[in-house]
């Protein structure tokens, strides 16, 4: 699928999705935009696609570092490990953000489940594909470097505690939020640089955040469920296998994506933003009315 059909994809079914939640309007709002940029961050590992394009040669950098290290583009980042790498990232942010135990915790469970789910489709594939990467010693290279990773922002978040949280977490939203925007295809740099702002102003006036690493592994999975409708398929099972598995439907922006798919989720949009704010407007109508109402009364 294509960068805006990804983006509109996670925000539509995001906010349908929390309907029966009853979550409050704020959270709505921040998960869907969170889910939005998360349902394009998966395809980080091309250097041309809309959020590696964000920050100019930084971000491109970035792409061609997680390309390098994910085997190239619709491999691990589209895979069950890689939404567990995700879930990893993000809720250890989060919880080191929060200072919340439990948060770590339903991270770690996220975690494990994915490996867990990537492991048993890799290994009972029917067929292996085509290998994870080009030498075999490519894959103990990108294991390395994440396990590098990890170690620093381990030791950063041991010795710094909660100032490495909000690092982390700004870190996050600014990618994400720079993820969501980016396929509006705002003329200038309004939208490179709107991500920075809006992320200082969520910390710096300590914006409830719980919903942000539940929305971005949402995303994740959207955007990954949504290249699996497409003729290329996911890895489901990389490393382990390299076997595309869905059901294929369309080639990536044809007619069918762009008449059907596109309306499809703007309608779901619509409808289910109007049912998350219908309550809103039926209590502020309701306010409104009765000081009239009793005025009106009055001799």
């Amino acid at each position: 699928m294509m960068g805006h059909s990804h983006a509109l994809s996670g925000a539509a079914l995001f906010t349908a999705g929390t309907i029966p939640l009853g979550l409050p309007w704020h959270q709505v709002l921040i998960g869907a935009v969170a889910c939005a940029g998360a349902a394009v961050l998966p395809d980080i590992d091309h250097h041309g696609s809309h959020v590696a394009r964000t920050f100019g040669p930084l971000t491109r950098g970035f792409a061609w570092g997680v390309g390098k290290v994910a085997g190239g583009h619709r491999n691990g980042t589209h895979s069950a490990l890689g939404i567990g790498l995700v879930a990893a990232v993000v809720f250890f942010a989060s919880a080191v953000y929060t200072q919340d135990e439990a948060t770590f915790w339903t991270g770690c469970a996220i975690t494990g489940v994915m490996l867990v789910v990537g492991l048993v489709i890799g290994l009972f594939s029917k067929g292996r594909g085509k290998a994870a990467y080009k030498k075999p010693w490519h894959g103990f290279l990108s294991i390395m470097a994440c396990a590098l990773a990890a170690a620093a922002i381990g030791a950063g978040a041991y010795q710094y505690g909660q100032d490495a949280g909000l690092v982390l977490v700004g870190a996050v939203l600014v990618l994400i939020l720079a993820a969501a925007i980016r396929p509006l295809n705002i003329k200038g740099v309004w939208d490179d640089l709107a991500p920075i702002p809006i992320t200082i102003a969520l910390l710096w006036f300590h914006v409830d955040l719980s919903v942000l690493p539940y929305a971005i592994v949402v995303g994740v999975i959207i955007h990954i469920c949504g290249d699996m409708i497409t003729r290329g398929g996911c890895p489901l099972g990389w490393p382990w296998s390299q076997t595309m598995y869905g059901p294929k439907w369309f080639r990536a922006g044809d007619k069918t994506e762009k008449r059907v798919v596109f309306p499809a989720l703007i309608v779901i949009l619509c409808i289910s933003f109007g049912v998350h704010v219908g309550p809103y407007v039926s209590e502020y109508t309701g306010i409104v009315r009765a000081p009239s109402a009793e005025t009106e009364a009055q001799p």
